[in-house]
């Protein structure tokens, strides 16, 4: 993997962690109408604010909360409450790396699968500390050449 690429991964993987951190959920309420009840102000007032109806406000809180939201209307409404929008990606798993690694096994997995059910056709199977030994390698392979198709399954 070339330096640029494992910095990347390193810095993006630092940033994910952060906000993995804060644990932050949206309000049940969606978080236009959790601020605008905790600043007092009426759909009317934010409608007046931002150029919409009052029943176009209503309607933008609701498609907050059915996530139909542009990310255009949720920042024009954000302004509006005198607020920023700030949204991240945060992996499922435990790290950007670790989602990498994942694949690169899977992808060595898969290739060894193959190999292997060909040279047990031919009668040359291979003992399950060979397969492994052998997965291991070319995983590390693919986390070092990060080859073009390395997301494709």
């Amino acid at each position: 993997m070339s330096w640029d690429k494992e910095l990347n991964l390193q810095h993006m993987d630092e940033t994910v962690a952060a906000v993995k951190r804060a644990k932050i959920a949206r309000p049940a309420t969606g978080w236009l109408k959790a601020i605008r009840c905790a600043l007092g102000m009426s759909t009317r007032s934010l409608g007046e604010r931002i150029g919409l109806s009052q029943a176009r406000v209503s309607g933008i809180e609701k498609g907050e909360i059915n996530g139909v939201l542009t990310l255009n209307t949720l920042e024009k409404v954000a302004q509006g409450l005198g607020c920023r929008v700030v949204y991240a990606l945060v992996p499922e798993s435990e790290s950007l790396q670790a989602m990498r690694e994942d694949q690169a096994m899977k992808k060595a997995r898969a290739l060894n699968r193959y190999a292997e059910r060909h040279m047990e056709l031919e009668d040359q199977g291979t003992e399950a500390s060979f397969r492994e030994d052998a997965t291991r390698k070319l995983a590390e392979e693919y986390l070092r050449t990060w080859p073009r198709d390395f997301w494709d399954d």
